[in-house]
Order: C-alpha cells, then structure tokens, then sequence
C-alpha cells in the first residue's frame, strides 16, 4: 500500500468506471451483440443488465475483503503465496494485453475512418505519448480530467441519441424471439461478460479511492445509466441502420451517427461520436495501463511503480502491433476469446477467491 500516495474522490472512481464500461463498447457494442443474436440482440442486452450488476456485486464483494489493498495483494492474503502469484501474474499479463488491444483499437479506427493517409504506427505513438503523460501525472491527476471530461462526453452522447430518434424504424426488430437458444445465452454471455467484465481493472483502482457510504449506490447507478446507454445505442443501431449493417460494420455507432440530418443544416455530426469514443477508451486504457504498471511494481516489492511507466509504454507499443494483423483479424478472431478472458478475471477467479476467503474464515469459529 505504500507504493501509491494519491486517492481519488468516489464520484471520479464512479466516472472513471463509467468510462471503462462504455469505453470501446460505444463502437463495437451493436456488432458483437448482433453477430448471433440478430434483431432479438436488444432482448439479449436487456436480460445482461441485471446479470452484470450482479457479476459488479461479486467484484465489490471481492475487494471488500480487504479494501486497501488491490487484487495482487488479496490473492496471496486468501489463496497463499504461490497460488496468489499465479493468479497475480495472470490478472497482469490480461491488464497488458488489454491496454495494448485498446491502443491498437484506436489506431485501427482513426487509420480506417478519419485519418486514412496516417501511418498506424504514428497514430499509436501520439496514444502512448499522452497515456505517459496521464499516468506520470498520477492517479489523482488522471480522475480530476476524467471529471473534466465526462460533461463533454455526456452531452456528445445524448445529443446524437436525440437527434437520431426520428429516425428509428421500429418495424425492423421483426421477427422477434427467432434467434436459437444457444445463440441468444451466448449473446447474453457477450452482454455481461463484455462490458461488465472489463471493471475488474477497478480492483486495483478500488483500495485508492475516498470512499463514502453511498460508494455502492453510487457505482450501481452509474453502471445502469450507462447499460441504458450502450442498450439505446444498439436499439438506434438495429432501428435506424437496420440487423444487416448492425451486423457487419465494425464501427456501427460511428456510422449510425453520420445518419443524423435535421433539415439539412445539422449533419455529419460523425465527430462528436469519434470524440465520445476517444474520450472514454483514453481512459479505459489508462486504467489499464495503470494497472500493470502498478500491479508489477506489487509483485516485485518495488517502492514506487513510476519508473515502470516509460518501459512499459514501449512493451505496450510492440504489443499493440502483434496484437491483431489488421482490423478483419480483430474483428473475426479476437472477441470469441476475449469474452473468455474477461468470464475467468471478472467472474472464474474472483468468485474462487471470495469462496476460499469465506471457507477460511469460517474454519477458526467452526474449531473453537
């Protein structure tokens, strides 16, 4: 605990939260939930809402075990030494990969749909170049933007809802309930597992924050405001661009935002979705970044985790370019495994964890 100095205040944790949940998904959310489901990929997202929020009350639970201190440290307090270093090192080696895919995604997007003549590998480098900056600024720095940011971002988002509204075609939800079973409980797994899985970053976040004794209420409200704005994006994506677009094109959201035409005078409003989107996945990667840097610096016993930054920016540049060939590799490949991924940190591991706590604290009261 005495590697990082800095808190930040509950509502900054809440905001940082809701940009971590919304981050990339503001983009790939309508495709990866249509990809099985089809038109009935609304239904699948309404029925993930409460089981994410119960996957968010696991991980609460988790960190409560030991509220000041992050995941690395709680595993090896409940599972011992060797299994907590095992579950540490994998929990880092998913904080890395992720802040090097999230890096990578906004190169692909920017190289593909606003800057096509700029090399990928500038685009990556202006990322990290800022994403040093943020991180040697320090946490509390990087939540204080975050507050800064969020009305910008709040305003971009439901504007461009508002004004697509009129646009919405509700007939092309028909038919509904004809997507198989197992591809509805599969999109539903994607709907929980994709958006609510990524917050187990907070549990290296959690132990620095100011906590009051709303915390809880306020994380809760927070996450469902934002699961209603992930559902209406993908609920104006199947009604206005329609399954098949929805499906297909990667970036939906960006798309369904140059639809917006209001008398000819108010459109290609396309940018202020790109700048949301930039917004929130600069500081889901942050975090992410955050978390490994720290998180490394736990394991080994270090005395402060800053020095790690500018190394581990260029491990997280190579990365990022080994990560994914090109963007069809990304879209084809990558998110069958990574819901995986985030079902076994967010729910596999945590849940073990808060079982094995629970099973050694009782065994003292059951002996004495």
């Amino acid at each position: 605990m005495g590697i990082e100095k800095e808190r930040i205040s509950t509502a900054q944790m809440v905001i940082l939260g809701l940009f971590t949940f919304i981050g990339d998904m503001a983009l790939v959310y309508p495709t990866t939930m249509t990809a099985e489901a089809h038109q009935d990929a609304w239904i699948a997202a309404l029925i993930s809402i409460p089981l994410g929020m119960a996957l968010i009350y696991l991980l609460i639970n988790v960190a409560n075990i030991s509220p000041n201190q992050t995941i690395i440290e709680i595993s090896q307090q409940v599972l011992g030494k060797w299994a907590g270093i095992a579950v540490g090192l994998f929990y880092l080696n998913f904080f890395v990969l992720a802040a090097s895919t999230y890096v990578r995604e906004m190169e692909d997007f920017l190289t593909t749909q606003i800057y096509e003549g700029t090399p990928g590998g500038v685009i990556r480098f202006m990322s990290l170049v800022i994403l040093v900056y943020g991180l040697r600024l320090g946490l509390e720095v990087v939540g204080r933007a975050a507050q800064v940011f969020f009305p910008l971002f709040a305003l971009f988002l439901v504007s461009l809802m508002v004004l697509l509204f009129p646009q919405v075609q509700i007939d092309r939800l028909y038919p509904m309930m004809t997507t198989p079973l197992p591809g509805m409980l599969h999109t539903i797994m994607f709907g929980v597992f994709y958006p609510f899985g990524e917050l187990c970053v907070f549990l290296m976040v959690y132990p620095f924050t100011r906590k009051n004794s709303k915390i809880n209420r306020d994380i809760f409200i927070a996450l469902f405001a934002g699961s209603v704005g992930l559902n209406l994006i993908l609920f104006l994506s199947l009604t206005v661009l329609g399954v098949y677009f929805s499906e297909h094109n990667f970036y939906a959201a960006y798309i369904l935002a140059q639809k917006i035409n209001v008398a000819n005078f108010l459109q290609r409003l396309e940018a202020l979705m790109a700048t949301a989107w930039i917004i929130t996945t600069y500081f889901k990667t942050a975090l992410y970044f955050y978390a490994f840097v720290l998180g490394t610096a736990q394991m080994f016993k270090l005395k402060s985790h800053r020095p790690l930054i500018f190394p581990v920016a260029f491990l997280i540049y190579g990365l990022s370019q080994l990560s994914s060939n090109d963007i069809v590799f990304y879209v084809k490949e990558i998110p069958a495994y990574w819901v995986d991924w985030n079902l076994t940190l967010s729910f596999v591991l945590p849940m073990t964890i808060f079982i094995v706590y629970k099973v050694r604290k009782r065994k003292p009261a059951s002996q004495g």
